[in-house]
């Protein structure tokens, strides 16, 4: 239930804030999928970091799952970046 409540928010918020149909309840946007998976993932990856006293080290090593996180944020990174771009074009161009 906590799943299906978060991905409908995210899909209202990038629906209202980007304009773009995020579409993660039915999974059929291939983008839209990893970037879900890859926030899914991150937050627990994030959560980890609560338990693990060595996180910072791990973090400047980049390794275990903080080399995991970066990757992570990179995805997430991107897909924003995508949109934007988009969004500035579309806005250009009307």
């Amino acid at each position: 239930m906590h799943d299906l409540l978060m991905r409908s928010t995210l899909d209202s918020m990038f629906k209202v804030g980007f304009g773009f149909d995020l579409d993660t309840l039915s999974a059929s946007n291939e983008a839209s999928n990893r970037f879900i998976e890859a926030f899914d993932e991150s937050n627990g990856l994030v959560y980890g970091q609560f338990v693990d006293l060595l996180w910072k080290v791990k973090r400047y090593l980049n390794i275990g799952l903080e080399a995991a996180l970066k990757e992570k944020i990179k995805i997430i990174d991107n897909f924003i970046y995508e949109l934007i771009q988009n969004k500035r074009k579309q806005l250009k161009n009307e």
